[in-house]
């Protein structure tokens, strides 16, 4: 039975903050250092060869795939965090849910989002101020950005139902890969690279589909413009239904594990 309590987990993401600050303080120093050297090294190397402006162009390109990438993988970090077995045993002893204790853990990919903005505004500033140093025509990353991404200017009424249906399966099948890595994170015991094993499963897995149900491109192209997008309706509910077995088998296997802990020496 699932048991869940507001106050009792607010007391747990404390610990748990407070626990994981120095893995939260390298992540984004980490995140800093990488977005600010690949920030400069496309606008000041653009600069001297097309000019200023090109370079602002792969930089947003860069931090909306890094965006996206978190999200699909950020649920198999969560056990990263902690550094052998103290740090089990603290798990372990918390007067909190499975529950309650599994969502904490799940919820650090959404503070590393955070911690990735946090990076991205410095890295922005940071490299502002060197190409106003250099004499470049510095722009901001983060203008750049939200200019193209401004759903303001984008024209609602141009895009038909087909496309809202196309958008809806991309987002589904995003949580099915979060909760594919999610189910990684529990299952596999090396937690620093269980991404890397549960990608190369995702990897195995698209290949058999792909020898089972083999779909030419101009298949796929009439899947989503012919009559043929009930398929893409079923292949929603596939995956979802899938997402959601994913999650609840990482959920049953983290309590499993904490179980045995109460028995078992760590």
């Amino acid at each position: 039975m699932i048991q869940f309590n507001i106050h009792r987990f607010a007391k747990v993401a404390r610990w748990s903050l407070t626990n994981d600050k120095s893995y939260y303080m390298r992540s984004l120093l980490q995140m800093f250092v990488l977005l600010t050297l690949l920030f400069l090294f496309f606008t000041t190397s653009f600069y001297w060869l097309k000019g200023a402006d090109t370079g602002y162009k792969p930089c947003c390109v860069l931090v909306v795939m890094l965006f996206f990438f978190q999200i699909a993988v950020g649920p198999s970090m969560m056990f990263n965090s902690m550094k052998g077995k103290y740090d089990r045993q603290a798990l372990l002893l918390l007067p909190a849910s499975n529950f309650e204790k599994y969502l904490m853990r799940y919820a650090t990919w959404i503070f590393v989002i955070g911690i990735i903005v946090v990076a991205f505004f410095g890295a922005d500033l940071v490299q502002y101020v060197f190409n106003w140093l250099i004499g470049n025509n510095p722009q901001f990353v983060t203008g750049a950005l939200f200019g193209r991404l401004n759903p303001f200017t984008v024209n609602w009424e141009a895009i038909g139902s087909k496309k809202v249906t196309v958008i809806n399966a991309l987002i589904i099948l995003l949580l099915w890969f979060q909760s594919c890595f999610a189910l990684g994170a529990t299952f596999f015991r090396s937690h620093k690279y269980s991404w890397i094993f549960t990608l190369l499963v995702l990897i195995f897995l698209s290949m058999v589909q792909t020898w089972l149900f083999p779909i030419s491109y101009e298949n796929q192209f009439d899947m989503i413009h012919g009559d043929a997008i009930t398929l893409l309706y079923i292949s929603d509910a596939v995956y979802g239904i899938w997402a959601i077995v994913n999650y609840w088998l990482s959920y049953k296997i983290f309590c499993r594990t904490q179980n045995i802990g109460k028995f078992v020496n760590i």
